[in-house]
């Protein structure tokens, strides 16, 4: 008996269209020019300029790689914050503010998308950067010249 049975799942062509079921609606864009229908004519896909490089040769990132990277950081400052407790060294605070810098960095470019009016944004990005700089160069900077992100914490939560 097959997992499919087992499970009681149903075929995607019993619960959609077959034409979905059998066409590349449902996966990520490819590099694919035509796309199969079962009935009808072929689709052909019109690819934007957007979508491309600006230049040529440069590696650049694409939105779904990006996206990853967010989650990977994400999930990564889940064990860094409790290993920044656990292994106070200065490698583990410097990574500590570069996690909480970046990812800071990416939440207010998430608000400055949602919220900003579009012709400030240009101006609202530099001062995106220039705070993400600022923040980072301060919890370096607190790191190396004061007792470190992870003993000032511990220091406020004795106060009580």
């Amino acid at each position: 008996m097959s997992f499919a049975l087992m499970r009681a799942f149903r075929p995607l062509s019993r619960i959609a269209h077959p034409a979905l079921a059998n066409s590349y609606f449902l996966a990520a864009p490819s590099s694919k020019l035509m796309v199969p229908a079962t009935t009808g004519t072929a689709i052909q896909p019109r690819v934007s300029n957007q979508l491309q490089h600006p230049v040529a040769g440069m590696a650049a990132l694409t939105g779904t790689d990006h996206w990853k990277i967010e989650r990977v950081v994400a999930i990564a400052m889940l064990a860094i914050i409790p290993g920044s407790f656990v292994y106070d060294t200065a490698f583990m605070n410097y990574l500590l503010a570069a996690s909480l810098a970046i990812h800071a960095h990416w939440g207010l470019d998430t608000v400055l998308i949602d919220y900003c009016p579009r012709p400030a944004l240009p101006l609202a990005n530099i001062v995106r950067y220039a705070l993400t700089a600022i923040v980072f160069g301060g919890l370096s900077y607190f790191a190396y010249n004061d007792i470190g992100l992870t003993k000032a914490m511990k220091a406020l939560w004795r106060l009580h």
